[in-house]
């Protein structure tokens, strides 16, 4: 079956499964539940939040402020792709859900946010659809404006960040990435490709997800009509961390011994030969060598530790008529 036949019967008025994953912040993901609240066709939505082991009072608040929330406690910190994957396969139990949307839950979404990213996907060759993202402060200034893949020292790389928004990015286009931040997925699409891959536990699983569903024949779709403001700070002081470099090493190299052939590794060997050594004279000047350190410890372990078997894709179902589950448009 060809991905046009597949996606042949993709319904705009089907249910749309919303995956949120919550760790140690109900704060924010309070916030982004309001702000989907307020969504044109608020009524498709199906709120789906994954706990993932939170270690505070997340799932009692969540349970205390959103009465009927559902919850799905994974009982661990199973990572970010991890608990999306918990999130999706339950998600496509329901044979009514024809969408999953990927969504951080440090966002605000504009109300018409999911129209266009719907109508984008109406095309049964196009796999994923993701929007315009801002800075949440300054509001006028990019995070994403799509993204493509690449082989240097990282995978991926967002288009227009830091950039002010213009008519440059005011264009609709096809792009080799996407970030999960918010990733609109037909069902059809999950069930070919499959989920988010739990062997990337933070980072780089979304350009995992993008490499398989180019390589299954799909294209990936950047929609300026689709706006959300995400609440990171313009200035990247403090996300470079023991942790997340760690993480950032090895699962970029996780990725090009999955997807760039020999070739490609010894590509990105070299890019993180020249890189660290930069990276840790910058960061000398911070008193945070050992974030370098510890990325250099992720690449290693990255290319070296046995690789696991990509997730198998659920279970097909047969599509059913959704009914009239609101208006989107």
């Amino acid at each position: 079956m060809t991905n046009r036949q597949a996606g042949a019967w993709r319904d705009p008025h089907a249910r749309v499964a919303v995956v949120l994953v919550n760790w140690n912040g109900a704060g924010d993901t309070l916030a982004t539940l309001a702000s989907l609240d307020r969504v044109n066709g608020a009524e498709a939505l199906r709120l789906l939040v994954v706990d993932n082991g939170s270690t505070d009072d997340s799932v009692a608040r969540l349970r205390r402020e959103r009465p009927g929330l559902e919850i799905l406690e994974t009982g661990k910190n199973l990572g970010f792709a991890g608990g999306n994957e918990v999130g999706i396969r339950k998600a496509l139990e329901a044979p009514e859900v024809g969408w999953v949307l990927l969504l951080n839950t440090d966002v605000e979404v504009d109300p018409g946010f999911l129209a266009p990213l719907l109508q984008a996907c109406g095309d049964p060759e196009v796999g994923a659809a993701g929007p315009k993202i801002f800075y949440f402060d300054p509001p006028d200034v990019l995070w994403a404006a799509g993204g493509r893949l690449r082989l240097r020292e990282t995978v991926a790389v967002e288009l227009g960040r830091g950039q002010k928004d213009g008519p440059r990015w005011n264009r609709a286009r096809d792009v080799t990435y996407l970030t999960t931040c918010c990733l609109l997925i037909p069902r059809d699409v999950l069930e070919r490709v499959g989920p988010l891959d739990p062997a990337y536990f933070i980072n780089v699983d979304d350009a995992d997800w993008c490499r398989r569903a180019l390589d299954a024949g799909y294209r990936l779709r950047y929609e300026p009509e689709s706006r959300l403001w995400h609440k990171v700070a313009a200035s990247t002081a403090g996300s470079y961390t023991p942790l997340k470099t760690y993480h950032t090493g090895r699962s970029n190299a996780v990725w090009v011994r999955r997807h760039a052939g020999t070739f490609g590794v010894l590509r990105f060997v070299v890019a993180n030969l020249l890189a660290l050594p930069v990276a840790f004279v910058r960061e000398l000047v911070r008193g945070n060598t050992r974030a370098v350190r510890s990325k250099a410890r992720g690449v290693l372990v990255g290319l070296t530790e046995p690789l696991p078997e990509p997730p198998v894709p659920p279970v097909p179902l047969l599509p059913v008529d959704a009914g009239a589950h609101g208006d989107l448009s």
